[in-house]
């Protein structure tokens, strides 16, 4: 039932033969814009504050990226979920495959692999909420908007992966609420840190 209901939302949503919806979420998902967007928010945060706290900030932001990618990776390993599009889906030949970014120009070779990886669960999605949701909280101390702007453009580079063809729904939920939860778990780790050791490198913008 779910697995029929995963595969019936993902061909309705990737069927879309629209040019402006495929540029749209290529952009979304593209690992470039998506360091260009985090890069402007850090740089608002070292205006905001000095440069060493950006700098650390930043520090626990790699960090977070790095456990949340290796955690995404060790799971997708362990429940070996094709992806969508791989030659051993059951959808496979219904899948209208985009290139990996709006960088990368046409579908290149590179996504046969890329499709042969495992899908379960989607580690876009995880590490785009791990940074969302620990910047997003940082953030917060500005203005509460700064934190629904960073889910948002979480939720749409997670749901580009479902748009693509590489994720069904259902590894981007699960991808998400994990994501989510290390960059919380993050937050919290950097607020006790930053208390007992960093005192004059505290993030408040509003001081």
């Amino acid at each position: 039932m779910i697995e029929s209901l995963d595969q019936e939302i993902l061909l309705a949503f990737n069927a879309s033969n629209s040019s402006f919806w495929d540029y749209f979420w290529l952009f979304f998902t593209d690992k470039i814009t998506g360091t260009l967007f985090i890069g402007i928010f850090m740089l608002f945060m070292w205006k905001k504050s000095n440069f060493k706290t950006a700098f650390i900030i930043g520090v626990f932001v790699v960090v977070s990226v790095i456990f949340t990618d290796l955690l995404a990776t060790l799971v997708k390993n362990v429940v070996a979920r094709p992806r969508p599009c791989s030659i051993n889906s059951e959808i496979a030949d219904q899948i209208r495959l985009l290139a990996d970014g709006l960088f990368k120009g046409k579908m290149i070779d590179s996504n046969a692999v890329k499709c042969e990886k495992y899908s379960f669960f989607s580690a876009h999605a995880a590490v785009a909420f791990a940074m969302a949701s620990f910047l997003g909280k940082l953030l917060n101390r500005i203005h509460k908007a700064y934190f629904g702007v960073m889910l948002i453009w979480a939720f749409l580079v997670s749901i580009s992966r479902i748009y693509l063809g590489f994720h069904y729904p259902s590894d981007i939920i699960v991808g998400s609420i994990f994501g989510f939860g290390v960059g919380i778990l993050v937050y919290e780790f950097y607020d006790k840190i930053q208390i007992a050791f960093l005192k004059n490198y505290r993030f408040n913008p509003n001081k």
